[in-house]
C-alpha cells in the first residue's frame, strides 16, 4: 500500500468517524479537519500545547491526540516514544501505527519477528502477546478500543 493510498485510508477514517466535544483534560481539535505538516509531525507538534509528556513502560512519551470519536472508541494522533523492552500479555486496542522515525521490533509469543520502521504501517490486533522492542520512534496512530474482548 502507498503512502498516498494510506493518507486516503485515514482520511477516509476521519470522515466518517462522529465528533464530540473533548473532555477537558486531554485537548482534542474535533469540530475541524486537522492537518498536521509533515515538517511539524517530524517534531515541533510534539512540543506545543496539546503534547501530553509521560514516563511509565513505554519509557518517555509524548502523545498528540488530535481527534476522539463521539463514542470515545477512536482516537487518532501523533506518538513520540524512547526506548523501551517490554513484555505485553494481552495488547489493549486495535491499533494501526505508521511509523515516522524510528521503529519496533515486536516478537510474538509464538517467536515470529516482525520489525517496522520509518515509512512502514503495522496493523496490531487487540490481545497480541509478545515482546515489543524499540530504541525509540515517532508514529501517527489510529486506535479503536471497541469490539469483543481480546482472546
Amino acid at each position: 500500500m502507498t503512502l498516498s493510498k494510506i493518507g486516503m485510508a485515514a482520511l477516509l477514517l476521519c470522515a466518517s468517524v462522529a465528533l464530540a466535544d473533548p473532555p477537558a483534560a486531554k485537548p482534542v481539535v474535533t469540530t475541524k479537519p486537522v492537518k498536521v505538516a509533515s515538517a511539524d509531525a517530524a517534531g515541533p507538534v510534539f512540543a506545543g500545547k496539546t503534547a501530553v509528556k509521560t514516563n511509565g513502560p513505554d519509557g518517555a512519551t509524548t502523545d498528540v491526540l488530535l481527534l476522539r470519536s463521539k463514542d470515545g472508541k477512536v482516537e487518532m494522533g501523533l506518538y513520540d516514544a524512547g526506548p523501551s523492552e517490554q513484555d505485553i500479555e494481552s495488547y489493549e486496542d486495535d491499533e494501526f501505527m505508521f511509523f515516522l522515525a524510528g521503529g519496533v521490533t515486536l516478537t510474538s509469543a509464538d517467536g515470529t519477528v516482525l520489525q517496522a520502521q520509518a515509512g512502514e504501517g503495522v496493523a496490531m490486533p487487540k490481545g497480541w502477546k509478545g515482546h515489543w522492542s524499540t530504541k525509540g520512534y515517532k508514529k501517527y496512530y489510529v486506535t479503536y478500543t471497541g469490539g469483543a474482548k481480546a482472546k
